[in-house]
């Protein structure tokens, strides 16, 4: 008998505040479903603030997993919205604070993002330490259906993985850092 899987997206947040919690960040450092400094009506999942109540560490958690039908998912579209948080946090301000994502899928994404042809190799494919740049050219070259979901490109956006866990309980992680829009 294995571990029960993940249902839900909020599932995955409870796991990764308990985490967080268990490596002594204190319950009034977190501030959930924040108001995003530069997008009006935009709210970033979580963000971890000083005691100053100034935001250190802004947090975006993506879960995609199988139709229990088994109908295909819209991977392009749900690709989109996983490349929009990396966007939501590249513009994320104060530039001094971390921006972090973390995303978890199954197998069906999984596949979606190693197959070259769609242009989404890093997603999954890249491990702890490695990094990409992406780049209007980059999202401008995929479909219009993943550009649509993506919204506006902010620019140059390097993506590092922190971390990553490869067929948990048929599960895929990546812990990615979100930098700067270089110029």
């Amino acid at each position: 008998m294995g571990f029960p899987t993940p249902k839900s997206e909020d599932l995955v947040r409870y796991v990764f505040f308990q985490a967080l919690t268990s490596c002594g960040i204190k319950l009034e450092q977190f501030a959930f479903e924040y108001p995003h400094p530069v997008h009006d009506r935009a709210r970033v999942d979580t963000v971890i603030v000083d005691k100053h109540c100034q935001p250190v560490v802004a947090i975006e958690v993506k879960y995609h997993r199988s139709n229990k039908s088994g109908a295909n998912l819209p991977r392009p579209q749900l690709a989109g919205m996983l490349v929009h948080d990396v966007a939501r946090l590249a513009t994320f301000t104060p530039l001094a604070a971390e921006r972090v994502l973390l995303y978890v899928t199954d197998h069906e994404m999984d596949h979606y993002y190693r197959n070259p042809a769609n242009g989404l190799t890093w997603v999954t494919g890249l491990g702890p330490g490695q990094s990409t740049v992406i780049d209007n050219t980059h999202i401008g070259n995929l479909s219009a259906t993943f550009q649509q979901a993506v919204g506006p490109w902010p620019g140059p956006v390097r993506v590092t993985v922190l971390g990553a866990t490869d067929d948990l309980e048929g599960h895929t992680m990546r812990l990615y850092r979100i930098d700067d829009p270089e110029p």
